[in-house]
């Protein structure tokens, strides 16, 4: 990915840069805590049930904290709430080092926005503040690409941080800590990488603010393209909901119960699931310039579903690891399209809002997740949770596809229209 100069990614301007690399800061950090989070709360006690409201309640503060960026973004300022949020999951971090009582670590995962997300890297509410501001910071041609390497390193970020969550195992080894004292080292270490972000987006400028009719209170009710976005939002919600049923915390929990695997083989293998990701979502960048948006969406969508299937039914770890694999290899395809089709198809002044909103809906959706995962597994079986996931998913596809097909972002619009010129003047020539 060059321009003409040979300069890779030139086109992407400093606050991209600045933005990009905070997204990948916090994906690490999310994710190096993510893969222990489920086994650390079991450490102190607490029941299958217990664990899934925590996560779920985490996602909660996500969903809270982003429906009020999509009210008050406009006159508080993207950079100040993006500093806030960061200092908020620090304070949170801390707070989990120190309390052990469940109905205050409840209170702290909310007011943290402590999300271990499905996909292992996590949400947070200064997301859809990123998801808006980036298209004014790069070429509309280069939209796409954009968010690939947004995604790109947001993915490579979860990888590292999968992988540094066998840090514990070190400690107590190296330094003779307890389990749980080398699981609370690790929440130090996510408070420390949430002020760098912090830091971070203290430099980005005030041209990511948007122009002066997006410096103003939303009302999403009264938006040009309200049913457009609460559709949309309605879907990827559903997706959501799926997605946080197999989140990152719980799959952990499954294998270490279903085939006795430690924490030192989970740690490589969420990162090298995660690696996979990264490189499949450059892939997806490619697909959609080539085959368009929403078909790049739901046809590597579908067959993600059915590895899922197919790794929780294997009769041994190395198959269902190898199975999971390749579902992380196709999951997250659709991340790059989804972030440049919702920007693409609503106004300028819009994005926030429609950023906002698709987290509220997304984590509304999965804040339920994981709280559905623990209650089927405790009243059907530990399977049935992904089965009910990844045909939900499909559903969310099919319906997404059959909704959308026409509604087209204005690149694709200009594609074609281009090919019907060429048609004609071929036809002309013929003639």
């Amino acid at each position: 990915m060059t321009t003409d100069s040979g300069m890779p990614l030139s086109w992407i301007n400093r606050d991209a840069r600045l933005i990009i690399a905070a997204r990948g800061i916090r994906t690490f950090a999310q994710s190096s805590v993510g893969v222990i989070m489920a086994l650390y709360l079991r450490e102190l006690g607490f029941s299958i049930l217990q664990i899934g409201a925590f996560l779920s309640v985490g996602v909660a503060g996500v969903a809270f904290f982003a429906f009020i960026v999509g009210l008050a973004a406009g006159r508080v300022g993207r950079r100040r709430l993006l500093i806030t949020f960061s200092l908020l999951s620090c304070a949170a971090a801390i707070g989990l080092f120190f309390i052990d009582e469940f109905v205050v670590l409840v209170a702290i995962a909310f007011a943290g926005s402590l999300s271990t997300g499905g996909g292992g890297g996590g949400e947070s509410p200064a997301q859809p503040l990123e998801i808006a501001s980036l298209p004014d910071t790069a070429p509309t041609e280069k939209r796409t690409d954009l968010f690939a390497v947004y995604s790109i390193v947001a993915r490579t970020g979860t990888a590292i941080g999968a992988l540094a969550a066998g840090l514990p195992v070190l400690y107590q080894d190296a330094f003779g800590l307890s389990t749980l004292l080398s699981f609370k080292v690790m929440f130090l270490g996510f408070a420390g990488f949430q002020l760098i972000g912090a830091f971070l987006y203290s430099l980005v400028s005030s041209a990511i603010e948007g122009g002066i009719d997006q410096q103003k209170w939303t009302n999403p009710l009264q938006l040009p393209s309200r049913r457009r976005i609460f559709t949309l939002t309605g879907l990827f919600g559903v997706d959501t909901f799926t997605t946080s049923m197999v989140m990152q915390s719980l799959v952990a929990y499954w294998f270490t119960n279903k085939f006795g695997l430690t924490l030192g083989s989970l740690a490589p293998m969420f990162f090298f699931s995660h690696v996979l990701t990264a490189i499949s979502i450059w892939l997806s960048a490619k697909l959609a310039n080539r085959f368009g948006l929403l078909n790049t969406m739901v046809f590597t969508h579908i067959p993600s579903s059915l590895f899922l299937l197919a790794a929780t039914f294997a009769p041994g770890a190395w198959m269902a690891i190898l199975f999971w694999q390749v579902r992380a290899f196709l999951s997250q395809m659709d991340v790059p399209a989804r972030d440049s089709y919702t920007m693409a198809v609503v106004g300028p002044e819009e994005r926030v809002a429609m950023a906002s909103i698709q987290m509220v809906s997304k984590s509304g959706g999965g804040a339920v997740g994981p709280t559905a995962t623990t209650a089927l597994w405790s009243t059907v079986s530990a399977t049935a949770p992904w089965v009910v996931s990844a045909a939900l998913k499909i559903t969310y596809d099919l319906s997404l596809y059959f909704i959308f097909r026409n509604v087209k972002p204005p690149e694709e619009i200009q594609r074609e229209m281009e090919r019907e010129e060429r048609r004609a003047a071929q036809k002309q020539r013929v003639s």
